[in-house]
């Protein structure tokens, strides 16, 4: 259905529902607190997650290398023999 086929009423309902040159609202300022407010919360948590994840990430790697060590350590022991020279076979 185009505007010509399209009678006063319809016309006159559609300028009513579409007319841009009323009085423009603002928005007030209450949602716009509540979305700061809202937005430093989630980005608080989303920095202490990382940071939490990262450290518990370090301490990991830190345990695996000194289990890393240790096991080079024993196998330089077993390489070399590994006694003092105390046994007596």
């Amino acid at each position: 259905m185009n505007s010509s086929q399209a009678g006063p009423a319809a016309r006159a309902a559609w300028l009513s529902c579409c007319n841009q040159s009323g009085p423009l609202l603002e928005p007030s300022e209450g949602p716009r607190a509540v979305q700061a407010v809202v937005l430093g919360v989630l980005s608080l948590l989303v920095l202490c997650g990382v940071l939490f994840l990262g450290g518990d990430l370090l301490l990991r790697a830190q345990g695996l290398t000194a289990l890393l060590a240790r096991e080079r350590q024993a196998s330089r022991e077993a390489e070399t023999g590994g006694s003092t020279g105390d046994d007596v076979s």
